[in-house]
């Protein structure tokens, strides 16, 4: 807090004493008199100044945790309704039309037909279902992940990738919750990446900070950029989680010149929970 000044003027004494919150100065608290107090001003204005400042700064962090609860919570709503979705419209009608095709060779071979053509259907079908698993299953952490740690996750993930991936990871095991974030975090960003970016390559590195404090994630692409999280895509559900780690998230996507994803995730995010 700044030293109350007391300025008398014809008549009148004034004192005030700035309202700092968090570093910043949030507005004055100020008193004018018809004449001087025997008690100073800044006994009376210093500590009043204090508790407003307290209780701005309590309201506002009430009002930062609501929001970030209702982000977390509409992000994992729609993670579920995405899931849902992805298996009922992709995997699910190509495992029906498998099934029904199959059932028409059955009875068509029972009566001595040609079932060549329908067998090969009902193949496509169910190719193409098992590769609408992958990709939902790559919304899941990977049994790798869950036995060796993110790196073997990553490396789980890049296997999967249809497009080539480009690893750097300089990892040791970390605490669960990290690692679960950050695997998330990159499965998210390759995804973007491949769907929406049309990207060819896709990098990915992923190491602790110098005094080991923070977990850095990188994911560039060569793709079409203007990746803009305000859209609503999945950069949105990005920033939420890194937020909800107490960690940060750069975004660089200028048009034509690809994407640049940067997170900051603290080691010790569990820890603050």
């Amino acid at each position: 807090m700044a030293e109350v000044r007391l300025q008398p003027t014809v008549g009148a004494l004034h004192a005030e004493a700035p309202i700092v919150v968090n570093g910043e100065s949030w507005g004055v608290l100020a008193v004018d008199a018809e004449t001087p107090s025997r008690i100073d001003g800044r006994d009376r204005l210093k500590p009043f100044a204090d508790l407003m400042a307290a209780a701005i700064a309590n309201a506002e962090h009430r009002a930062d945790l609501t929001r970030s609860r209702e982000r977390v919570i509409a992000a994992a709503d729609e993670a579920r309704r995405r899931l849902q979705r992805d298996v009922h419209d992709g995997a699910q009608q190509r495992l029906v039309h498998t099934i029904l095709l199959l059932k028409l060779a059955r009875d068509s071979a029972a009566g001595g037909g040609d079932v060549t053509g329908m067998l090969a259907d009902a193949l496509a079908h169910a190719e193409e279902a098992n590769r609408r698993l992958r990709d939902v299953v790559r919304g899941i952490l990977p049994a790798a992940h869950a036995r060796n740690g993110l790196a073997a996750g990553i490396e789980s993930l890049a296997a999967e990738t249809p497009i080539p991936v480009h690893l750097a990871l300089v990892i040791p095991r970390l605490p669960a919750a990290l690692e679960t974030t950050a695997y998330f975090t990159v499965a998210e960003a390759i995804t973007n990446a491949v769907k929406q970016a049309q990207a060819t390559p896709v990098s990915v590195s992923c190491a602790l900070s110098g005094d080991a404090d923070e977990l850095l994630l990188t994911v560039e692409d060569d793709g079409i950029g203007g990746a803009d999280p305000s859209r609503g895509t999945g950069l949105t559900g990005l920033r939420v989680r890194i937020e909800a780690s107490y960690g940060t998230i750069e975004v660089v996507s200028a048009a034509e010149r690809g994407t640049r994803i940067v997170a900051r995730i603290p080691v010790d995010a569990s820890d603050r929970r």
